[in-house]
């Protein structure tokens, strides 16, 4: 998987300086670390990422308001890092993906790969990583949820 550009919205400084320690030797860039929503909506909006990894709780702010912002003005697709929100949450709100905290650093990097793949090609690799939201997730009988599609954009 080449590398992506990406922020981290997350208040607790050592789990984003953790984030951007894996992600960063994964190949990825992180153009920036928010502590706050107002922080990370300015991060997206300046840099326009690929993929925003969001906290849910932001020292009081919503991080799910901000993921719906960031999503819908911004066509940003984002995954929630958290341990605060269930599934058919961070389903409603229309995220790619959800890690649960505490995250392993295999659980992160294979989830975000599972999310660029199938936001990419429409696809992921075998065996789908638990944090992943997708068709496969919604069941068979249930098939309706659909992603904010990738879209590399030129800042």
């Amino acid at each position: 998987m080449t590398g992506v550009r990406l922020i981290i919205a997350e208040d607790q400084l050592l789990v984003a300086l953790d984030m951007e320690t894996i992600v960063t030797n994964a190949g990825h860039e992180v153009c920036g670390i928010a502590a706050n929503a107002d922080e990370a909506l300015t991060l997206v909006a300046e840099h326009r990422p690929d993929l925003a990894l969001l906290d849910v709780e932001l020292g009081g702010t919503d991080g799910l308001e901000a993921a719906r912002l960031i999503m819908d003005r911004w066509q940003v697709p984002t995954l929630l890092v958290t341990g605060h929100v269930t599934m058919e949450i961070a389903r409603d709100v229309g995220v790619v993906g959800l890690v649960r905290k505490p995250f392993t650093e295999r659980t992160l990097l294979s989830t975000i790969d599972a999310c660029l793949d199938w936001l990419n090609h429409g696809v992921v690799q075998q065996p789908v990583p638990p944090g992943f939201i997708g068709p496969d997730i919604a069941g068979p009988e249930n098939d309706t949820y659909q992603p904010t599609p990738f879209r590399r954009t030129e800042s």
